[in-house]
């Protein structure tokens, strides 16, 4: 049937089994709605978009089965069942007489008012709703794995097809809705990317966080009703959409919640979503999988202004096709973006694991000023050096060469475009400020992450390393006194990102805190 035809039928009361005093009618690129009273009524479009296809009615109605199948996943008592739309001579009803013309969902509807959108419209979303979503969200992914017949999916090549059908689908938007600047800057950026960074999504798929997943995550989907979640509206028209990597799917609500405005709401999911999952190299991809998702939204957007809309709402769609366009840039920028991350603190604050614990997540370069100086001396890291405070191979001109060869070490990383973490001490504002400055020089991002711990519990770490250990460090309790009066903490005004990690905690724990700092600082 003609779609104009159709929205127009569907639009008079009389057609549903049910009495409804008003019909809403509403359309996406691929669906329309009608709104009854206590109903939703969802029919697919007759079309081909070549990552879709409905063109047929058997298509319509397997589609509808699998839309309701797949929806009650997430939901419950919402999606209710497939019906039929009939037509007898020149009338339309969904009474079971008559030619079988189109196939609907039927929905329980859901109050307006409940959604995340309209819940964060009204300033009434909290950090405990957040975390909230990400319990339901990372449960339901552990609960989803891929079928055993779908290894394909989340490998790199797959990910670099989308983004080829990406590209393509909007060539014919450069110069409407994306300049030809961002176009190119996106694709030189992902091209970058997916290049250097193969072996993170091989990893990915090793690790099993390719899951059968919702695969349109968006604030408008979640709804909050008395003791009930309800998520609705997955892809269910094509699984390469759905068998996917957790992270795209994190970044994509991620997306959402930044466009509402709601950035702080957006960290709070992450966050909690990393620590219910316990996902943290889940970090590495988020920037990659929210310039994917904020393109594609650009990309749904213009094909919504192929259907010629009325004037006021193709001017709406302009302008929000173009600010996703714009945000997947933003988001490219940052993949070509290193960072130059910075351990400061006292002795046996825990720097160096915390160092650790970060490299490993982030896969970063590790220089230690422990192995570095060592090494300048030609000594093996282990062998002790047991010289007073300030001298020996902790003089101020053998600390200085360190400093020197940490920051050629830094300079020689970021130069090839890979990000970097030294541990050090950094106990003097003039070695930061250095170490700024060469981030600066190298376009690169720098931040701080100073540990931190009581003075009880840095003595008892330093009477431990007085054991024998494979330890590298020849930090001693003797020397805390005065290497505490000679240190200088860091000041708020030192020009970078800045996190304080109490490292009485867990590592797993100042690990996800420093990353997410980092991140959220980023954006």
């Amino acid at each position: 049937m003609d779609i104009a035809v159709l929205r127009e039928i569907l639009q008079d009361p009389a057609v549903y089994p049910e009495p409804t005093t008003t019909v809403e009618a509403r359309e996406t690129h691929i669906s329309l709605v009608f709104l009854t009273d206590r109903y939703v009524y969802k029919i697919k479009k007759p079309i081909d978009l070549g990552f879709l296809d409905f063109s047929t009615l058997d298509q319509r109605r397997f589609y509808c089965e699998q839309e309701l199948t797949l929806n009650r996943r997430l939901s419950s008592g919402v999606y209710l069942e497939v019906v039929a739309l009939h037509q007898d001579d020149q009338h339309y009803t969904f009474d079971d007489h008559g030619q079988v013309v189109e196939y609907a969902v039927k929905m329980r509807r859901l109050p307006t008012e409940r959604s995340l959108e309209a819940l964060l419209h009204r300033d009434a979303v909290t950090a405990e709703t957040m975390q909230a979503v990400a319990r339901r969200l990372s449960t339901f992914h552990a609960d989803h794995p891929l079928p055993a017949s779908s290894e394909s999916y989340g490998t790199l090549e797959g990910v670099r097809v989308d983004w080829e059908e990406n590209f393509a689908q909007t060539a014919d938007e450069i110069g409407h809705t994306l300049s030809a600047q961002t176009y190119m800057q996106i694709q030189q950026a992902v091209t970058a990317f997916t290049t250097r960074r193969a072996a993170w999504f091989a990893q990915r798929v090793q690790e099993g966080r390719i899951r059968d997943c919702h695969g349109d995550l968006r604030a408008e989907h979640i709804y909050f009703e008395p003791r009930q979640m309800q998520i609705i509206d997955c892809i269910e028209f094509n699984q390469r959409f759905r068998f996917i990597d957790v992270s795209s799917e994190v970044a994509f609500l991620a997306v959402d919640l930044e466009r509402l405005g709601a950035r702080a709401m957006a960290h709070q999911f992450v966050r909690a979503y990393i620590r219910h999952s316990r996902d943290v190299s889940m970090y590495r991809l988020l920037d990659f999988y929210r310039c994917y998702r904020a393109y594609v939204r650009g990309k749904v957007t213009s094909i919504r202004l192929q259907a010629s809309p009325p004037p006021e709402l193709r001017l709406q769609l302009q302008r929000r096709a173009e600010s996703y366009f714009l945000l997947a840039a933003h988001y490219a920028e940052r993949l070509t973006r290193p960072l130059l991350l910075l351990t400061m603190g006292l002795i046996a604050s825990g720097k160096s694991t915390v160092a650790d614990g970060i490299a490993t997540a982030l896969d970063l370069d590790l220089f230690s000023s422990d192995r570095v100086r060592k090494e300048l001396a030609g000594l093996t890291p282990e062998t002790s050096q047991q010289a007073a405070y300030g001298a020996g191979l902790y003089s101020a001109a053998t600390t200085q060469r360190t400093y020197d060869a940490l920051a050629d070490l830094a300079r020689q990383t970021l130069n090839r475009g890979d990000s970097v973490i030294l541990d050090a001490s950094f106990a003097k504002w003039a070695e930061r400020q250095r170490m700024v400055s060469l981030a600066q020089q190298m376009k690169a991002q720098c931040c701080v992450l100073e540990c931190w711990a009581p003075e009880a519990a840095l003595r008892a770490r330093l009477r431990e390393r007085a054991r024998p250990s494979a330890s590298i460090s020849d930090a001693r309790e003797e020397i805390l006194s005065p290497f505490r009066r000679d240190y200088e903490p860091m000041q708020t005004d030192e020009g970078t990102c800045w996190v304080r990690l109490d490292t009485t905690e867990s590592i797993e724990a100042c690990v996800q805190q420093a990353l997410a700092a980092i991140q959220e600082q980023r954006l």
